[in-house]
């Protein structure tokens, strides 16, 4: 073989080299390109459908930004006429809104774009963890939610949903949540990171022999980093599989940004809530486990507003 043609086929080697780092799973906040255009698409979506503008944003592009959203609203109103339900009901219209837009066209999305499967959106049994780690979860979460609770704005925005009767606003929570967190710690966790998939399973590591380090393994962190550094070597250390950062750090904030427009304290809690739940997420192999976590988090604040109130 010739020396030019030597040197071209190790370039060619190095260049495969390079993009198959580039697209490994252990490289948490890069990936290919499709990963930055599902994140880009994603985000649109989100915004356009799902955020609410800021009330001191211009009414112009107020009625930009609403017009998709409005537009949704409008033809399910007349559907839910159509089928004989009814449409006068804030709930069941917004119900029926989420459904759709969290659920359905998440789902046709992945099986007609992506040919993704269920499993690969996180829609597994979760690992033994789940119950432990989502009841220590909530016994941490209590002070945060006694300040949300707490905050001005938070009671003239609940107020209205709890007028309604306790059995329409669990009912509108239960689908509702469900299907938020089917979209943002199933989906999104799924297309955010290289491969389009969520990981294989975490493993569940016990090799403390006893003492703190071994009861924090017990919930499913302090595990082996090894040579990890950075982001890498806390990520490790919580038990996340390798990849998953920048899912997680995205599914996050375009979670805080749903809760634009409700209680400062609430939006100030909802960007690190949900990177915890995204970790969360994978840790327990399911996304089932946040799922769980926000409706405990609802339920206990709801009680101590009403607790507040007597």
């Amino acid at each position: 073989m010739s020396r030019k043609k030597q040197v071209n086929a190790s370039q060619r080697s190095v260049g495969r080299g390079v993009s198959r780092a580039i697209n490994q799973p252990g490289v948490p906040l890069s990936g290919s390109w499709r990963v930055w255009l599902a994140r880009v698409v994603v985000s649109i979506y989100v915004v356009w459908f799902i955020v609410l503008p800021p009330a001191w944003l211009d009414p112009g592009l107020r009625s930009v930004w609403r017009g998709p959203q409005l537009w949704l609203h409008g033809l399910l109103g007349r559907l839910v006429r159509a089928v004989g339900l009814d449409a006068s009901s804030q709930f069941l219209r917004v119900g029926v809104y989420y459904v759709l837009v969290s659920f359905v066209v998440p789902v046709v999305g992945c099986v007609l774009f992506r040919r993704t499967r269920l499993a690969d959106t996180g829609w597994r049994k979760p690992n033994r963890l789940l119950l432990r780690v989502v009841a220590g979860s909530l016994l941490i979460s209590i002070p945060f939610l006694f300040w949300m609770v707490r905050s001005p704005g938070f009671a003239p925005y609940y107020q209205t949903y709890l007028d309604s009767g306790a059995a329409t606003v669990l009912s509108y929570y239960v689908v509702v949540l469900f299907c938020e967190h089917f979209f943002f710690e199933g989906v999104m966790l799924a297309v955010f990171r290289p491969g389009g998939r969520w990981p294989e399973p975490p493993k569940l590591v016990r090799d403390a022999p006893r003492g703190l380090r071994r009861l924090a393994q017990w919930f499913g962190v302090a595990h082996p980093t090894g040579a990890a550094r950075g982001c890498q070597r806390v990520t490790r250390w919580l038990g996340v599989p390798d990849g998953c950062l920048g899912a997680m750090l995205w599914s996050g904030v375009l979670f805080g940004l749903i809760h634009w427009g409700k209680a400062g304290r609430e939006f100030f809690l909802a960007f690190p809530g949900g990177v915890f739940l995204a970790a969360l997420a994978y840790r327990c192999n399911s996304w089932h486990a946040p799922y769980l976590l926000h409706a405990g988090t609802v339920t206990a604040a709801a009680l101590m507003f009403l607790a507040a109130q007597c």
